[in-house]
């Protein structure tokens, strides 16, 4: 099995965008296999999707609403940071989910907002969460470390999108990241999976091929 760094992912997509591939594309795609996954694979009543506020997050804001087009009307998101901090890809997935009206969107940006939080946190059967994609590396931000906790004390089933939140892409090194049952990773293995320790959290990893 081959293993991607993550400047190889950066050139792929690169390479796809000079084709006429989109950012935006590449993730509505991610959102129609992720909710894909989820509809044929899981069973759930409540699904709490939390997504950051860069490109992972919109690949989750997608999955999201394409779950919702999918007839799970049961969904809730929450996002960690200001609206205004979104990038252009997950702000317009965050449109789309706005005009259904139905869909509970909640911003944290602070420990009173994470509080508020936690019972929908707790009272979820499904977590589905990309807070921060492969391009993490450093310290986590001490709300984010909150979160994290908040999240693997849940008794709901975790889903990471392409990496476990927390984790650096490369070396698969985490103070602290998303327990997953799941981690759907776009695209390819990352070599962040060759780390024994790195796959302890990731649970069960399944490759989405967005060019397919």
């Amino acid at each position: 099995m081959e293993y991607y760094s993550i400047a190889q992912i950066k050139k792929i997509e690169e390479e796809a965008i000079r084709k006429g591939m989109t950012e935006e594309k590449m993730m509505d795609t991610a959102g129609h296999l992720v909710a894909d996954f989820i509809h044929k694979n899981v069973e759930f009543g409540k699904v709490v999707f939390i997504a950051g506020t860069g490109n992972n997050g919109g690949d989750t804001l997608s999955s999201a609403f394409h779950l919702y087009d999918l007839h799970h009307p049961n969904i809730e998101i929450i996002v960690v940071g200001n609206e205004e901090e979104l990038k252009e890809g997950p702000k317009n997935f965050l449109y789309l989910i706005k005009n259904i009206k139905e869909i509970p969107i909640k911003f944290i940006s602070d420990p009173v907002a994470l509080q508020s939080i936690s019972e929908t946190v707790d009272s979820a059967d499904l977590l589905v969460v990309g807070i921060f994609g492969t391009g993490f590396h450093g310290n986590l931000p001490g709300l984010t470390a909150d979160l994290i906790d908040l999240i693997n004390n849940s008794n709901a089933k975790r889903i990471s999108i392409d990496i476990p939140s927390g984790m650096n892409g490369d070396t698969g090194e985490f103070s602290k990241a998303v327990r997953s049952d799941f981690t759907l990773t776009m695209m390819a293995m990352k070599k962040a999976f060759q780390n024994p320790q790195a796959l302890a959290v990731c649970g069960r990893v399944l490759v989405l091929d967005l060019f397919d």
